[in-house]
């Protein structure tokens, strides 16, 4: 028979060892122990909601956790829940939950519903999920359902070799293409390198240095300061600021050999400042040794399609994509796509 128990008050760093090493083995994340203490302990509105499934001898087997995300909408904030590192130990998948003994469920759904629930009486929500097809079934058994973002996914290969080896989840036959295209590219950025001048337009500055102003029509994540900081470390992301254009920035996370550079997230207030922040991001992909520049255009907006028409002259390969949010039923006017202003920046926590 399991325990299960909420907890916000910080845990031990045993607890949060054996916690990230289960997670860590079951879903092959690699995540940092400093990384994640980061993300469910020293986030600006609180720790995370942990719930545990436990032992009598007080080993954790099960763990969910819900992160606290300060959100805008409308010049209100909001106490936004994110669910993160979720599993059972494949020991105890079936083993009942004291107290639960009648309920059918599995101890997973059981454990997420809780949680959900708990939160949803702390004032938190929406409450969303990132998580893979596979494990959409069971999101929507604890009430979560999927709002569908359309996107256009940019590729600017520099390394085709690396490209063709280390992108992920593609055919041979869509690695061989992707190969060729970053022959063409590469060849096109040596050319464009040597006849363009540098723009001074396009500068890094340190995170958190710059005030982003929150644009409070949608729903919007990571542009108060203390959020700001919390979300992107220095060592890992650059935020890159735009002459004459205050409120303007662009987000990347740092490329290297075997990943892309990766725009996470941006405020462009026209497309014409595009080919110069291409240039400076192509020249920060070169420096990290990065396999090219990744940026997802979110189709939210009249702007996002000539964006995507500037990183095509750019020499940008843009494919149609759909990302797919579980946002909680309780919270139906989010799974309008209307409401956000997404971007990359809920999807690139990986190390």
């Amino acid at each position: 028979m399991l325990n299960m128990r909420l907890v916000r008050a910080p845990l031990s760093e045993e607890q949060y060892r054996l916690i990230l090493s289960d997670y860590n083995r079951l879903t092959s994340a690699g995540i940092p122990m400093a990384e994640f203490v980061r993300w469910v302990r020293d986030n600006p509105e609180g720790p995370a909601w942990h719930a545990l499934l436990e032992t009598d001898d007080g080993r954790v087997v099960g763990h969910t956790s819900l992160l606290p995300l300060r959100a805008v909408l409308r010049e209100v904030y909001l106490t936004a829940a994110m669910s993160e590192y979720s599993y059972v130990h494949e020991d105890f998948r079936k083993t009942k939950i004291r107290g639960y003994e009648t309920v059918s469920r599995p101890p997973f759904i059981i454990l997420l519903d809780a949680l959900f629930k708990h939160c949803q009486r702390e004032g938190w929500g929406p409450i969303f999920a990132s998580t893979n097809e596979k494990n959409q079934i069971f999101t929507r058994k604890v009430g979560l359902r999927p709002a569908q973002f359309p996107l256009r996914e940019c590729l600017l290969v520099l390394k085709p070799r690396n490209a063709a080896r280390y992108t992920p989840n593609l055919s041979r036959r869509r690695l061989f293409s992707l190969y060729v295209a970053g022959l063409v590219q590469t060849t096109f950025w040596s050319v464009k390198r040597v006849f363009s001048g540098f723009s001074g337009r396009v500068r890094e500055v340190p995170i958190g240095s710059e005030s982003l102003r929150p644009q409070t029509d949608r729903l919007t994540f990571y542009e108060e300061r203390e959020s700001l900081q919390w979300r992107y470390m220095a060592e890992q992301y650059a935020i890159f600021a735009i002459d004459k254009m205050p409120h303007d920035y662009v987000i990347a996370k740092r490329g290297r050999r075997d990943r892309y550079l990766r725009v996470c997230q941006y405020r462009l207030s026209s497309a014409a400042s595009v080919s110069a922040v291409v240039r400076t991001l192509v020249e920060r992909a070169r420096q990290d040794n990065a396999m090219g520049v990744r940026w997802a255009v979110y189709e939210d907006e009249a702007l996002s399609a000539q964006i995507v028409r500037s990183l095509r002259l750019q020499g940008f390969v843009c494919a149609r994509r759909t990302r797919v949010v579980m946002v909680h039923k309780d919270f139906p006017e989010y799974l309008q796509p209307a409401m956000w202003r997404m971007s990359d920046a809920h999807f690139c926590f990986d190390p």
